[in-house]
């Protein structure tokens, strides 16, 4: 017999049981996911506890069977036993500060070096000359392109019993002269006339170079006297050994004030030279010095009217002074005894071949060729 206040539990208990029942089944699937997902390949439980030897043996190389997509990660991972110096990128890592090491880059390697021109080369490039300097020594140098270059075709020379001429167009268009001083004695200036002379180019003065004393060639008065009676054109020169600015103004000076007297057609040359196996006044002087001494000289005669005029042969025109500053507001007088100049700048005048017997001269003397005819100037 059952109390009036007790409770059915047959009717009531039911539903509790299918609850604990679903939840003890879903408990019991959950656990049994988690140990098929740690579970190795070949049926062994995942033993948390279980450390993993690495192989000592070099690391195999993924093949195709391992390709990405076809396993876990994980897997390749346990499989393949990846070390850290198997990948690079480790090393970039300093292990005390755990910084990231800056990649040093490789050095360049060094270009190689310029070939240096053999002297055959300079010699033909048509871009050099060669200087050859008081020591001896010897440099090419490279011609400026702002000097004007000479035009002159030596094809058109001809010579004549050592006298030069030039032709263009079959028309002569040259003035054969002489140059002359003290050391020639009495000249007959008739015969240099008569032998097809057209000027002659006489030494006004000079300066010592051991006493730097200024003096007035002793046959200048002679010479220039009888030159212009025998009807020839008349320039003159003056041997300089300034060591200064102001000795060169004093030569200028000197040169007009002997000149007051003459007129004279051809130019008022500036001669500085070495003196050949002895010391001069002017062989510590740099090549700039020997520059504005020269622009000195030249300028004044200028002002004065008369047309200055540089000489030099090639060695003094391109190592001695500066070319650049001289040669292109000057006229130039050439002292090269070649055949055909190797001095690559404009020239006027051309004292050409070794000295030699002249009619009329004493000693030996030599010709010169003018390229302008100055009376017209």
């Amino acid at each position: 017999m059952r109390l009036p206040d007790e409770r059915d539990d047959n009717g009531m208990g039911t539903p509790v049981v299918y609850t604990i029942v679903g939840v003890s089944a879903f408990i019991l699937l959950i656990l049994a996911v988690v140990l098929l997902s740690n579970t190795d390949f070949g049926g062994r439980g995942s033993d948390p506890n279980r450390i993993i030897q690495s192989s000592p043996s070099p690391t195999p190389e993924l093949t195709a069977e391992f390709a990405p997509g076809q396993e876990d990660l994980e897997t390749l991972y346990r499989e393949h036993r990846l070390r850290s110096e198997d990948l690079d990128f480790w090393d970039m890592y300093n292990e005390d500060e755990d910084e990231l090491i800056e990649a040093v880059p490789t050095a360049s390697p060094s270009p190689e070096p310029s070939h240096e021109p053999t002297e055959e080369e300079l010699a033909s490039d048509g871009k050099h000359v060669q200087v050859t300097y008081r020591d001896g020594s010897e440099e090419w140098v490279e011609i400026s392109k702002k000097i004007p270059l000479y035009s002159y075709d030596f094809t058109n020379l001809k010579i004549t019993n050592g006298k030069m001429a030039y032709y263009q167009d079959g028309e002569k268009s040259s003035w054969l002269g002489v140059d002359l001083s003290k050391s020639n004695g009495d000249v007959d200036f008739e015969a240099l006339e008569d032998a097809g002379v057209d000027f002659v180019m006489l030494r006004l003065g000079s300066r010592g170079y051991e006493t730097g004393l200024v003096t007035l060639d002793e046959n200048f008065v002679n010479n220039i006297t009888k030159a212009q009676s025998a009807g020839l054109e008349v320039g003159v020169y003056f041997f300089s050994q300034a060591v200064n600015e102001e000795e060169a103004v004093e030569e200028a000076e000197f040169v007009i004030a002997n000149l007051v007297p003459y007129k004279i057609s051809y130019p008022v040359a500036f001669d500085m030279e070495y003196i050949s196996n002895d010391e001069s006044r002017i062989d510590s002087l740099d090549e700039e010095s020997r520059t504005q001494i020269a622009q000195a000289f030249l300028s004044r005669i200028e002002t004065e009217g008369y047309r200055p005029i540089l000489y030099g042969n090639k060695d003094w025109l391109l190592g001695a002074v500066q070319p650049e500053k001289l040669l292109t507001g000057y006229d130039v007088w050439l002292n090269d005894a070649s055949s055909v100049p190797d001095y690559p700048y404009q020239f006027k005048m051309w004292k050409y071949g070794a000295p030699q017997r002249i009619d009329g001269v004493g000693g030996t003397a030599s010709y010169t060729i003018s390229f302008v005819d100055y009376t017209r100037k």
